[in-house]
């Protein structure tokens, strides 16, 4: 059976029976080997693959301005944590000082990005929803 570029079956491997592969790949009958059906049928309770329909990748219309200055602090926190690691490693190759050019610059970019994520959610760009 060859398989297709579309094709979403299981290929296994000919396996000759009583061959050195058999010992690898084990038989088709084998309930503990690469024939079970946990694997031939891809049902394994521990790795479900979510169901993500067209409504989970919509953003909200309307949210709450509470919530949304606290995912603006968040991200602003994030990303001055993200800046905190180039910026140490200039310090670290310095003999300089850079305390103050550190934290002013990780309040920077922290506020660039929570004023970016505020005005992105309070008025969202709505030139591409056509295509969706």
């Amino acid at each position: 059976m060859e398989q297709g570029a579309g094709d979403d079956d299981f290929v296994r491997p000919h396996v000759e029976p009583g061959g050195p592969l058999e010992r690898i790949f084990g038989a088709e009958d084998d309930r503990k080997g690469w024939g079970r059906a946990t694997i031939r049928l891809l049902t394994h309770p521990l790795h479900r693959m979510p169901r993500v329909t067209q409504a989970d990748l919509l953003l909200p219309n309307g949210q709450n301005p509470l919530r949304l200055t606290g995912d603006c602090l968040v991200i602003g926190a994030l990303f001055a944590a993200l800046a905190y690691l180039p910026l140490l490693m200039v310090a670290l190759t310095t003999t300089i000082d850079l305390s103050r050019w550190i934290v002013v610059a990780m309040g920077a970019a922290g506020l660039a990005a929570a004023v970016y994520v505020f005005v992105r959610a309070w008025a969202p760009d709505t030139r591409d929803l056509d295509r969706f």
